[in-house]
Formats: C-alpha cells, sequence, structure tokens
C-alpha cells in the first residue's frame, strides 16, 4: 500500500495530489465544488510563502536541480515540490523514520515530515527503488532538502552513474548528497556495530585529500587487508557542517557491498614497508607525496601509551600518533610503521603499529635558549634552519606558579628569559615530588619542546613560533638550581597579616580578661561581704544571748526569792494554820516546777557560745540529750571524717540550723527517730539532718507569708555563708536536709 499525505475533516478525506478520482463532467456543479474544494486544500498543505522582496518562485518544483538551486531563505518558504527519482542511500533508518537521498540526475536529501494525521515513509524501501515525493522544500542549515509528505514507489530503476570527483568539489560540499566515485589508500579500518546494523568505517586519503567511507552494513565484510590497501570507492557524498551552516568536510556513504572495490591488498606485514630517516620524512618527491604506509626507526624520549611517543635520530624528530597501548621507556630503540600526515606545520605518523628493538643510550636533553626555540627564516639557502620541535630539550627559568588541578596534568609556569614556559608532568607519581617546590625557584626543566605557530594553512610565510611548552617525563626532569628565597612577598604579606591577626585577639584576649577578673572581683567582694555580714550578726546575736542571759538570770532569782518566800509562809503557818501551810507549799511546788522549765530551756538557748570548749560534733550530742530529754524521739549524732575546728561563724550558723532543724522535726514532722551526721572532707564541711517523721510536699510548704520562717532562715543562713541548702521531703517519707559550707 502507498501512503499519502491526506488533509483533516472534509468529506471522504480524499488523497492529496495531481492524479486525484475523476470527477463529474465538466462544467456541472459537484466538478466546480470539487476543484474549490481540492484548492482549499492545496493552499492548507501549502500555505503561500509571505512577502520578502525576493523572487518570485513557481508553484511546484519538480526536479532536484530545481531544489538545490534555491537559497538557503529560499528553501525555508517551504515551496511545494513533487520530485520522481531512484533511492541512492538509505544511511539512517530510525523507529519512525527513514530518511534517504533520491536522484533525478542530480541528488538531493529527503527526511520525512510527519505531522498529525500524515502518512509515513514505506518502511521497506530500498535502494534503487524509483519513488515519486511530494512534500515541500526546508533549510537543511547547509544545502535545501526535501521534506516529504508522502513517498510512493513506482518500481525499480538502475543507479544514476557516479560523478567524477575534483578537489574543489571535495572540499567545497558541491557533491552534497551526490552520487560520486574515488580512489585512495585505506590508512584505517574499522567496524563499529549497534543493535542493528554493522558499520564498516574506513579512512582514506586521496590525490584529492582525505574522507572517510561509512558502508552501513557490513557485518560479512572483513577488515583484514583493507589497511594500506588500494580501493575504488563509490557512494553518496554527505557534508558535515557546524552551527552556522559553514562547510567542515564530507563523508561518503553506501549501503551496497560492491561499491567497495579492492585495487591492490595492503601489505599484511606492516614492516615491510619502506624506511625513511626521520630527518627525509615528507621530503620532496617527483612522484609526489607517498600516501602508502611508512616505516621509521629512533629512539623514545617520551612515551604516552595508547597516544603518542616521539622518536629521536641523529638531530631529528618525529612526533608517532599511535592506538597500541604498549608502554615504552626513553631510551627504547623502536620501529613503527603508519601514515605520514601534515599536522599543526609538522609532519606526524598516524594510525601507527610498533615494535621494540632493543635499548639504547637516552637522548641528551640540549639546553636551548629562546633565540634558538623562536628562530626566525634563514636568510639564505645555505643557512642552516634551527628545528628543535619534537625535540628532547632543557630550559632555564624562574618559577612563578604551580598548577595542580584534578584530572588534569601538573603544570610548571616558568619565566625564561622573558617569554612564559609551562612544563606539563602527565604521570601522576610526579605530584608529591613536585608539590614543594616553591615559587621563585631557578628550574632546570627537561622536556619535549612543543612550539604554537602563528600561521595557518594555507601556509604564505615561513612558519614563526609564538609560543613554547615542554611534555616533561617524570621529576627527574627539573632540577632546581637556586632555591627561593624563604622570605618572599607573598610569606611577608602572609606573616604580617598572622602578626596583625594574633596582636588583635591578644587585645581582645586582654579586654574579655579585664572583664572576668572586674566579675570576679565583684563576686568575691559580695562573697567577702556577706561572710562579714554573717560574723557581725553572729556576733551580735552573742551578745544579745548574753545580755537576755543576764535578764533571764534576774528574772530567776526573782522568781526563786517568790519560792522563798512561800517555803517560809508554809513553815510559818504550819503549827497554826496547816491548811493554809498546804496551799502555800502547792503554790511552791508550781513555781518551783515552772522555774526549773523555763530555767532549763532559756539557759541552754541563749547562752554566750557553747563552743568556746569543745567542738560542733561535741555540742551537737549535748543538745541531742538535751532536746531528747522527756520525749519519746531518739536522736543520734554521728561524724564521718577527721574531726577538726571549725571558725566561730561557720560552727555557730552550723548549730543554729541544727537547732531549728530539730525544733522543726519535734513540733511538726512528729518523728521518732532524728539523725545528724557531719561530714568533715578537705576544705569543707557537710551536715545532714533525717527524720523518719510524716514529711510534706516542699513545693506547697508555707513560707514566710505565712508566718513560718524555719526553711526560709535556713536558705538565707547558708547563703551568708557561701554554702549550698537542699531539702529532700515527701508526705510519709520523712525529711532530710543537707547543707554544705566551705570551712
Amino acid at each position: 500500500m502507498t501512503p499519502t499525505v491526506r488533509r483533516r475533516g472534509g468529506a471522504g478525506n480524499r488523497p492529496f495530489g495531481r492524479g486525484g478520482t475523476a470527477c463529474a463532467t465538466r462544467g456541472s456543479r459537484g466538478e466546480t465544488a470539487v476543484r474549490c474544494w481540492r484548492l482549499f486544500s492545496f493552499l492548507l498543505v501549502f500555505p503561500a510563502p509571505a512577502w520578502t522582496g525576493e523572487r518570485d518562485l513557481p508553484g511546484l518544483l519538480t526536479t532536484c536541480a530545481s531544489i538545490r538551486a534555491l537559497s538557503r531563505d529560499e528553501a525555508a518558504r517551504q515551496v511545494p515540490v513533487r520530485v520522481r527519482g531512484v533511492v541512492t542511500l538509505l544511511p539512517f533508518r530510525s523507529s519512525n523514520q527513514v530518511r534517504f537521498t533520491v536522484d533525478d540526475g542530480e541528488g538531493i536529501w529527503v527526511t520525512p515530515v510527519l505531522p498529525q494525521g500524515a502518512a509515513e515513509v514505506p518502511r521497506d524501501l530500498q535502494v534503487g527503488d524509483r519513488v515519486e515525493v511530494s512534500g515541500h522544500t526546508m533549510d537543511g542549515r547547509f544545502s535545501p532538502i526535501i521534506a516529504g509528505r508522502s513517498v510512493r514507489v513506482l518500481g525499480r530503476e538502475a543507479l544514476p552513474p557516479p560523478q567524477a570527483v575534483t578537489v574543489s568539489g571535495l572540499s567545497s560540499g558541491k557533491f552534497d548528497s551526490q552520487r560520486v566515485a574515488i580512489s585512495g589508500v585505506v590508512q584505517a579500518a574499522e567496524k563499529v556495530a549497534d543493535d542493528r546494523f554493522t558499520q564498516l568505517r574506513l579512512s582514506v586519503r586521496s590525490e584529492l585529500g582525505p574522507f572517510n567511507f561509512i558502508l552501513t552494513d557490513a557485518r560479512d565484510r572483513p577488515v583484514q587487508g583493507l589497511v594500506d590497501a588500494v580501493v575504488s570507492l563509490t557512494g553518496v557524498c554527505l557534508s558535515y557542517f557546524n552551527s552556522r551552516g559553514q562547510f567542515l568536510g564530507a563523508r561518503i556513504y553506501s549501503n551496497e557491498d560492491g561499491d567497495l572495490r579492492v585495487v591492490k591488498p595492503g601489505e599484511s606485514d606492516a614492516f615491510r614497508a619502506p624506511e625513511v630517516p626521520l630527518g627525509r620524512v615528507m621530503a620532496f618527491s617527483p612522484r609526489g607525496m607517498e600516501m602508502h604506509r611508512q616505516r621509521v626507526r629512533g629512539i623514545v624520549t617520551l612515551c604516552r601509551p595508547g597516544e603518542y611517543f616521539f622518536l629521536q635520530e641523529a638531530g631529528s624528530a618525529l612526533r608517532v600518533n599511535t592506538r597500541q597501548g604498549d608502554r615504552l621507556e626513553p631510551g627504547d630503540r623502536v620501529e613503527a610503521a603508519g601514515f605520514f600526515d601534515l599536522t599543526h606545520h609538522n609532519a606526524e605518523l598516524q594510525e601507527t603499529v610498533f615494535r621494540r628493538l632493543g635499548r639504547g643510550a637516552p637522548p641528551e636533553a640540549v639546553e636551548i635558549t629562546r633565540e634558538m626555540a623562536f628562530a626566525r627564516e634563514p636568510q639564505s639557502v645555505r643557512a642552516e634552519a634551527r628545528d628543535f620541535d619534537d625535540r628532547l630539550v632543557a630550559v632555564r627559568g624562574r618559577l612563578v606558579s604551580l598548577d595542580d588541578k584534578p584530572g588534569e596534568p601538573l603544570r610548571l609556569n616558568l619565566v625564561w628569559e622573558g617569554a612564559l614556559v609551562t612544563a606539563e608532568f602527565s604521570d601522576p607519581a610526579s605530584r608529591p615530588q613536585l608539590a614543594s617546590l616553591r615559587s621563585g625557584s631557578e628550574l632546570k626543566v627537561s622536556g619535549v619542546c612543543q612550539l604554537t605557530f602563528s600561521a595557518s594553512r594555507p601556509v604564505l610565510d615561513w612558519p614563526q613560533p609564538t609560543a613554547m611548552r615542554l611534555l616533561a617525563r617524570g621529576p627527574g626532569d627539573v632540577i632546581v638550581v637556586r632555591a627561593a628565597p624563604f622570605w618572599t612577598p607573598q610569606r611577608l604579606t602572609l606573616a604580617t597579616g598572622a602578626l596583625v591577626l594574633v596582636l588583635v585577639a591578644t587585645l581582645a584576649w586582654v579586654v574579655l580578661l579585664r572583664r572576668q577578673v572586674a566579675l570576679r572581683g565583684q563576686q568575691l567582694a559580695g562573697a567577702i561581704r556577706e561572710r562579714r555580714d554573717a560574723v557581725v550578726e553572729f556576733e551580735s546575736a552573742a551578745r544579745e544571748r548574753n545580755r537576755l542571759a543576764a535578764d533571764l538570770h534576774d528574772t530567776m532569782e526573782q522568781s526563786l526569792t517568790g519560792l522563798a518566800l512561800q517555803i517560809e509562809a508554809s513553815q510559818a503557818l504550819h503549827e497554826a494554820t496547816p491548811e493554809r501551810s498546804r496551799h502555800h507549799l502547792t503554790l511552791a511546788r508550781q513555781l518551783l516546777a515552772r522555774s526549773r522549765e523555763e530555767l532549763r530551756r532559756s539557759i541552754w538557748n541563749l547562752r554566750a557560745n557553747p563552743l568556746e570548749k569543745e567542738g560542733l560534733v561535741a555540742v551537737l550530742r549535748q543538745v541531742a540529750a538535751d532536746r531528747s530529754a522527756g520525749v519519746p524521739v531518739a536522736i543520734r549524732v554521728q561524724s564521718e571524717g577527721a574531726d577538726r575546728p571549725l571558725p566561730d561563724f561557720v560552727a555557730g550558723n552550723l548549730l543554729l540550723l541544727v537547732q531549728e532543724g530539730l525544733t522543726n522535726a519535734l513540733k511538726h514532722a512528729e518523728a521518732s527517730r532524728i539523725e545528724i551526721t557531719v561530714k568533715f572532707r578537705a576544705g569543707s564541711v557537710e551536715l545532714t539532718i533525717r527524720d523518719n517523721g510524716r514529711g510534706f510536699d516542699p513545693g506547697s510548704v508555707a513560707g514566710p507569708s505565712a508566718g513560718h520562717f524555719g526553711l526560709q532562715g535556713m536558705r538565707e543562713r547558708m547563703k551568708r555563708l557561701g554554702g549550698t541548702f537542699s531539702l529532700e521531703s515527701a508526705p510519709g517519707a520523712g525529711t532530710t536536709l543537707i547543707a554544705t559550707v566551705q570551712d
């Protein structure tokens, strides 16, 4: 079935084309309607181009020559075409497109355009099919092409004869999409396979220049014997170009195995090729430049396995490019066979195979000057032309920088007689040994000289070197003639900056330290004031207790006096009035009991200083004995560590704290057992009061606002001493007071 382009909508969806279905009789209304509809469809598919001021174009182009004659702007106007010709090439077949060249005496490229509703190109299209292609022109970015909307196979036809290739045509893109024939010598051959095809790619050199030949399907075509063979090739020339549509080169494609014909097989043994001295490479010959493989010998000066190496012999040098991965060492004598090509103004050996012949003395590096390397054109035929490109040389210079970037060769940048020279080290082992070099050091560096020239092809003048770099072999190619002075401008700058930073940091530290000292001084002054206040308070309390003791003594004396009077009255009335005597005696007894109790409590609580003769632990035991007398409670006092005298203000405040704690335990906790523990530690004393009373919730205990000052007084007392106070209690779990103070 032949696919055609169909319009969207309309009755019947009739196929587009001049050979449509016959209509009604001329002049009838139906025929007029059909013709109008066809004209409308034509305008839909091929809209009239906008007016641009260019020449008027015909409504339909029917030959490849007329399409190729269009400019890029004219081709972009989508001029309708209908071309009949034979398919000459099918280089690419994708999953949904088949692109090809069609030839009706001249060839042109066809690419299918598949908008919604359009038909595809026949999937079984073959080279040699005669087809009718309908569509429109399109700018192919280099040459005009056909955007095919309909391809109809008409039959089979012989391919048109190939055109003779000329020098101007091969290098200008003139033969784009044309069937051509050319002969040459194969310099490289390889097979490249994908999921569907196996391509044979040849790199060929002819008298017209180098080009590539690609046989699109070469599963059964052997590669052996093709290299260095003379071949006759037929195919379609396809141009490749840059993003600006400018011609870069051409490749010749073919689908037919018979288009590759070997005229003379290549020599199977590459090392039987003619040998050429290094100094006579690509020299004059009346037969012209040799296109076949040639052979050279020399001593290796530098090698990058799988990429290139350099040979040197009798003052001449050559770069050899190869894919062979064998590693060569400097001093290896090597025989190499390949094809010469003029690259970067100097000949290089391409597509090379090589073998070792033995070992020799590595060439010595020739120390050169800038004048020697950048030599100008000799002024006479007899003058010697100096040539150091590709040779092993040495230069003396001052290291200005070292570039060590990941994934790139290590580079030493030297100033050499006013010129900047870069020495590259591709061996990763060179990095640790060269990284310590300092800028400003004077170095002697050896390596293969690589010159950059100013002129490009075609060379009209003597090539003038403009720059140079060295390809070094390793750390052994670097000799430090004179080390850089330690105090370089950079280091002086760094040292000055570091000194400034240290001074700033020191000043900041001094300011901060002064603030810390001032703050600590304030804290110490506050602590001293608190301790002084505590001592003053304790001494005041002691004086007050002495005063109160004296007052109580006077009060007790009055009580005793009253007691004596009651006893005397009782004795006086004993005989006369026994009843009154007994009354006075009862009053005396009551007064005596009350006075004794008041005296015991008052004298104990208000005596001047109970710690004058005994230590804190002994006094606490006396307090415990007095407080437990006559009540159902056991009070136990114990100590840990070596007992030692304490300052009066410390011991006195701890004694008062114990008295307050015992009062709370006896009055509120209803405890049956109280334990007092004094722990003497280095520089501090810890006092613990633990009872088995009913306990309480510390968070809900009544404070000074409710008239209870016991716990608050304990905390304030320890705060004045600079100590710590903690309370642990819970309902039904007793209470534990812990006070710690520095002595």
